[in-house]
């Protein structure tokens, strides 16, 4: 298998042809019947309008899946919202009259299900039936003054209006003829409301974590895919080990794919919880690709449209829709912008998994902001701005494990690399069986060092299936050890490529460890010729080998033995020797199989040699 991009190099590179281009397909474009879609200009920058042609909406194939779980873990959700209602979970694990549905609508509004308000924790899916009494769409675990309910919506001033803002981002009803459309389309709202009530006007996060542990539970208990995508625009700039702690929890014992807000600030700062291990950290561009006022760092993992953002706010009446929508900016409206395009990228992919789904939303991105930014925003903006056109159309990545490394000493006589010997290298690839195919690899072998060359250190390799390993032990890399080699350890980097796009690669890199003795010369420089060491014999050796050297001065000599652990576990000798030829038998025989280190000390000269005990 070739990529349409390698075909078009290939014939490139014929002299008899001039240029070559792609023959596109044109096809009718999609667009949803959303009243407010002509408003929200993030929704083609990011190409979710023609990532929806993959469907056949138009047929009734429609975008998007209830079993994917978008959770806004904010301050709560006006779920009864015209332009929400039809993609608001509903938890049939605590449907207790069985009518298929916790939300019914009586008397002209959306309300609990009466029939399913039994004061029991039906589904009791983590153990415990005190917790998550009634849940029926979600939690509150602020509440007011810290008591836990049922009910994430938020009250109706204008402080509150965040958590629905960053809802109708993850999961706006679309094509409903209504207000906005979200990239997701048709995927399942979970709100979880994390603002204590007993607040003014400003209002702030409460127990954002404690909400991020219940939406990640309820994607791994209630969902068939087992995790839900979990978006949190907001934080502050100090780390936490106990909030640490619970992302790790979520991430790795619940599978959730946690997405969040880097900031608003302009300065180079980590931001928390977006900076911590495992989540996904996003900072905010306009609509030419630019980063006016987010924060960046080096955490930062991708960019997404924040700026003049359309979105729903509480619905005072649900009758009236006029002032049930506001247009804003932060890095609070790109996280959910870019956790949509997940969820969309999980209902065509609906086989894969939390690491795959973060993996390839990141590889595809569009580095073209960093073309567009000022060079101080480089390597801290991201990988690129979310695009889903890309995260669609691009096949899963392989994940490419080293297996195993095998070498041989092709003009030595032993086991041992010594200065002035040829090394053949051959890898051993293995190719994950839950990943995708590599196709068009090539590898490389590179080592910092001035000792070494490598012969055919940059090779192409065969496409590597899902589940397969690739050997070259047909193609080894010959590396050539310098005769002026010092003894010690030598990294040598093993760089893997594939899946080459015009926008996207895989590439793992891997340190590959060798370790070279030399008789003759001992942190690069020439033993002086009043100390000779000969080559401990034999060499592997079982129980016992024979260490000699010459000394043409006298002087006191130590000779210690080392463990791998650099650990000193023998005195052969400590004494003073006059001029003459000499041997020391050392009996090994009470020490275990394995490599050891024989070090020579006189004066302010050191030597070591490896030995190998093989019993």
């Amino acid at each position: 298998f070739k990529s349409l991009y390698n075909i078009k190099m290939e014939l490139t590179s014929f002299p008899s042809i001039y240029h070559v281009e792609y023959d596109y397909l044109s096809v009718p474009l999609y667009q949803p019947n959303d009243t407010r879609y002509n408003q929200q200009w993030s929704l083609s920058k990011i190409q979710s309008d023609h990532a929806w042609d993959f469907w056949d909406v138009n047929g009734g194939d429609i975008p998007g899946d209830k079993d994917i779980l978008l959770a806004s873990v904010d301050t709560g959700v006006d779920w009864n919202h015209s332009d929400l209602i039809g993609n608001i979970w509903q938890n049939l694990g605590e449907d207790a009259d069985g009518d298929g549905r916790t939300l019914e609508f009586i008397n002209g509004e959306w309300v609990f299900d009466p029939g399913d308000l039994n004061n029991i924790d039906d589904d009791d899916w983590d153990n415990n039936p005190n917790t998550y009494i009634d849940d029926l769409i979600g939690w509150d675990p602020a509440g007011i003054n810290g008591m836990d309910d049922n009910d994430p919506m938020p009250p109706s001033s204008w402080a509150w209006h965040h958590g629905t803002h960053v809802a109708g981002l993850l999961g706006a009803t679309t094509d409903n003829n209504k207000g906005v459309a979200s990239s997701c389309f048709d995927c399942s709202i979970l709100s979880v409301k994390v603002s204590d009530e007993n607040q003014g006007n400003d209002v702030y996060i409460t127990d954002g974590y404690d909400g991020i542990l219940y939406a990640a539970k309820v994607g791994f208990y209630r969902t068939d895919r087992g995790f839900s995508i979990i978006n949190n625009s907001w934080g502050g700039l100090y780390f936490n080990i106990f909030e640490q702690a619970t992302i790790d929890v979520a991430h790795n014992d619940y599978n959730a794919i946690i997405i969040a807000a880097a900031g608003n600030d302009h300065v180079d700062a980590a931001h928390y919880p977006s900076s911590y291990e495992h989540v996904i950290s996003v900072t905010a561009t306009n609509s030419q690709d630019r980063v006016n006022w987010a924060t960046y760092h080096e955490t930062v993992d991708i960019a997404s449209p924040g700026e003049g953002i359309t979105s729903t706010i509480i619905q005072n009446n649900p009758n009236n829709e006029n002032n049930a929508y506001d247009s804003w900016s932060g890095t609070s409206m790109a996280s959910p912008v870019a956790a949509s395009v997940i969820g969309l990228l999980s209902s065509f992919n609906p086989d894969w998994g939390q690491v795959q789904l973060e993996t390839m939303i990141l590889a595809t991105s569009d580095p073209v902001i960093y073309d567009i930014n000022s060079n101080y925003l480089d390597g801290k903006i991201g990988q690129g701005r979310v695009d889903a056109l890309r995260a669609l159309s691009t096949p899963l990545f392989p994940k490419i494990d080293l297996a195993e490394i095998d070498y041989q000493i092709i003009t030595g006589d032993d086991f041992i690399i010594d200065a002035g010997e040829t090394v053949h290298l051959s890898t051993i690839l293995y190719n994950n069986l839950d990943w995708g195919a590599s196709t068009n690899p090539s590898m490389s072998l590179n080592s910092l060092s001035e000792y070494f060359v490598i012969d055919n250190s940059n090779q192409d390799t065969d496409n590597i299936n899902p589940g397969d390993v690739y050997l070259n032990i047909e193609t080894p890399f010959e590396i050539e050890v310098f005769e002026t080699t010092p003894t010690g350890d030598y990294e040598f980097e093993l760089i893997f490529n594939s899946n080459n796009t015009e926008y996207a690669s895989y590439e793992t890199r891997d340190t590959i460890v060798l370790s070279v003795n030399n008789n003759l010369y001992a942190d690069g420089n020439l033993i002086p010729e009043e100390f000779k060491v000969s080559k401990p014999f034999p060499n592997p050796f079982n129980p016992s080998t024979t260490l000699s050297w010459d000394m043409h001065e006298g002087g006191n000599l130590l000779i210690e033995v080392y463990d791998l652990n650099g650990s000193i576990i023998d005195v052969l000798v400590d004494s003073y020797y006059a001029p003459g030829a000499y041997q020391h038998v050392w009996n090994a025989s009470n020490f275990m199989n394995g490599i050891y280190f024989i070090r020579y000390s006189l004066k302010n000269i050191q030597h070591t040699q490896k030995v190998t005990l093989l019993k």
